[in-house]
């Protein structure tokens, strides 16, 4: 395995207004120990041209270390990372996945900073390896408004009914400290958060464990809890999913015009009931995810959720007894897995 080289993977679709500032700010990073694999989800605009055309005029980006891999069919995020990490390089590429210690997913609405790379593996690499003290299995990054710089968010966290939301906490974090990059400070441990979850957007995994965990469950199609999923799954092996605010980026807030749409309410709460199901045994469902729902639905559901939450909970009940397969798969590798990995806290 090549020493600390990391695999970054950016999905597209329709990201013609802002890719070309993402893998510029990725050329740009003071890590270089990188190959940088960009799979195009199909895309119906100018995003495949984009790609190359700024791969063609950027010294620091090569064969050597990118490649741009054009799918016929949209398979979703999840969908889109596994063909990459299990298909792409296990059938058409002569590089092996044992190349690569840590995986970094991107989206391509992100500049990243200059530095982010390097601390988001760092969070990865602090940990006594040997022994598994405070073991950290995935990492996330801060994620700033491109606009107003003002924080959008320090990583997840779920409710009892698997509602998720953004950390949004600023006296978790000093901001100038961060985003000025005093130079007299140097980040350490204390400097990371622990969350729930690391969204997806910004984050960090070590490779053995995306391959040994089977990578994302590509059920939660086209997005959404993918990450929370693995990230449950890494906990549940014992180890430990933060954020490291020195990590940060900044997110164009226009890439996600889609969000609140019928089609984001109804992927949303599919994916959120998928996940609690497999993610909770059965008497959790009936005595904690079932109350806290009743409570949200009460109190906080909007009326203009109510088709997609009713069409969501049809469907999960038709599919409970997939599920069930799922639980009892990842049961037996979780359990195989703490036998080799398993962390003590």
């Amino acid at each position: 395995m090549m020493e600390d080289c990391a695999l970054i993977i950016i999905v597209t679709y329709n990201s013609e207004n802002f890719i070309e500032k993402c893998l510029f700010s990725i050329a740009n990073q003071n890590f270089k120990n990188y190959f940088l694999l960009v799979i195009d989800n199909n895309s119906g605009d100018s995003t495949v041209d984009r790609i190359k055309q700024y791969k063609n005029a950027e010294s620091r980006i090569s064969s050597t270390n990118f490649k741009l891999v054009q799918l016929n069919k949209n398979l979703g995020f999840s969908g889109a990372v596994d063909y990459g990490v299990f298909n792409y390089f296990s059938k058409k590429s002569r590089i092996s996945t044992d190349n690569f210690k840590y995986l970094i997913l991107l989206n391509p609405d992100l500049i990243i900073d200059e530095d982010a790379l390097i601390n988001l593996i760092y969070a990865l690499k602090t940990d006594k390896e040997e022994g598994c003290e405070n073991y950290i299995g995935a990492a996330g990054g801060l994620i700033l408004d491109y606009s107003n710089g003002e924080p959008s968010h320090l990583g997840g966290k779920i409710d009892f009914n698997f509602i998720t939301s953004h950390i949004k906490n600023t006296d978790l974090i000093n901001l100038n400290k961060i985003v000025e990059k005093d130079n007299n400070y140097v980040t350490g441990k204390s400097d990371f958060i622990d969350v729930d979850y690391a969204t997806g957007a910004l984050f960090a995994t070590r490779m053995f464990l995306f391959l040994k965990l089977g990578g994302f469950d590509t059920g939660y199609r086209p997005a959404y809890f993918e990450e929370l999923d693995y990230c449950l799954k890494v906990k549940r092996l014992g180890f430990g999913v933060v954020v490291n605010p020195f990590a940060f980026a900044k997110h164009f807030e226009s890439a996600s015009s889609g969000k609140f749409s019928d089609n984001f309410y109804y992927f949303y709460h599919k994916n959120r009931i998928r996940c609690a199901i497999i993610n909770s045994n059965f008497l959790n469902i009936l005595k904690i995810f079932f109350k806290y729902e009743i409570i949200w639905l009460k109190s906080k559901a909007t009326r203009n959720q109510i088709p997609a939450l009713i069409k969501s909970y049809l469907i999960n009940w038709l599919f409970c007894p997939y599920y069930l397969i799922i639980k009892i798969k990842n049961f037996i590798i979780i359990a195989r897995l703490k036998k080799i990995y398993a962390c003590r806290s």
